[in-house]
């Protein structure tokens, strides 16, 4: 499968570039963070992967980098402790310029990532309820490619796929903000779509969402999901804001992995997995990643 597209006049990162906020919070505030989050997929070498590093100026707990990745049939992870104000641990580094690296004894790794049409502001609408009023919390989401070498236990790779980058940053507390969630992002041939749906603690449900091409970006106002039994992905019907409805029904399923979110707890935790798909989108075929978590409330 080939999937192409296209990304006039975008260069630079932008707010996805958005520097580490070392001093935003101090010890008797509520937990700030700054993320860093990288998906990316290169279907036809069975490549799949993410980067996920999340530094915090008052939370020890939240402080993480994370590499995930399977080539073929081999798999690997590597979760290392951050440093406050830092995107780079014993092994990985995470670039606000595009620049990924990993160093490890099992695997050493040089990524390039790239923008494709403009940024998804999840800001706008405030889905994620803030948890201090009045400082809600910034996110951005845009489409990417990802190019680069893979050295795997002595296998070496190349990666040419797409991927989806995310930068969000603010006080934030997962297992307390909502109660649950799920999203689903792809590209599409010319096209990047990002969509979540989160269930609040008071039980209400919302919608947020981007279709995003090169003639500009498309609000999406609601998104309905069809799983498994198993509660995996099956399908998405999604309503844009002209009213025009879209589907998107998953092909193969690829790959997946945990995404590490909060601290370690005897409390509430927060649990969350990625679901990594070939899909298609009305007839156009496409890749990407199913996300969904829950507050596991039983400790």
């Amino acid at each position: 499968m080939t999937v192409t597209t296209s990304s006039p006049g975008i260069t630079a990162w932008g707010p996805l570039a958005e520097p580490l906020h070392d001093d935003a919070a101090g010890p008797s505030d509520p937990i700030w963070k700054d993320n860093a989050y990288l998906s990316y997929w290169d279907v036809e070498r069975r490549i799949f992967g993410s980067f996920h590093f999340s530094t915090s100026p008052n939370g020890d707990g939240a402080r993480r980098a994370r590499c995930s990745l399977l080539v073929g049939g081999d798999e690997i992870e590597i979760i290392e402790p951050l440093d406050r104000g830092s995107y780079a641990s014993e092994s990985l580094t995470f670039g606000l310029d595009g620049t990924i690296t990993v160093d490890h004894p099992e695997l050493q790794a040089q990524f390039v990532n790239a923008p494709l049409h403009t940024p998804a502001d999840f800001s706008l609408h405030e889905l994620i309820p803030p948890l201090v009023p009045g400082k809600p919390l910034q996110h951005f989401q845009q489409a990417c490619t990802m190019r680069g070498t893979i050295q795997l236990r002595g296998t070496r790779a190349e990666v040419d796929g797409f991927g989806m980058r995310d930068r969000t940053w603010g006080f934030r507390d997962e297992a307390a903000q909502w109660a649950e969630y799920a999203g689903l992002v792809a590209v599409f041939g010319d096209s990047f779509l990002s969509v979540m749906k989160f269930l609040g603690m008071d039980g209400t449900l919302a919608t947020d969402g981007y279709l995003i091409d090169a003639t500009g970006s498309r609000h999406i106002e609601d998104v309905t999901f069809r799983r498994t039994a198993a509660a995996q992905f099956l399908a998405a019907r999604f309503t844009l804001e002209d009213g025009q409805e879209l589907t998107c029904v998953m092909r193969h399923r690829d790959a997946g992995f945990f995404v590490p979110m909060g601290a370690e707890t005897e409390g509430p935790a927060f649990g969350t997995y990625d679901d990594f798909m070939t899909l298609e989108r009305d007839g156009s075929p496409g890749a990407g990643f199913f996300e969904q978590g829950i507050v596991h409330r039983v400790h």
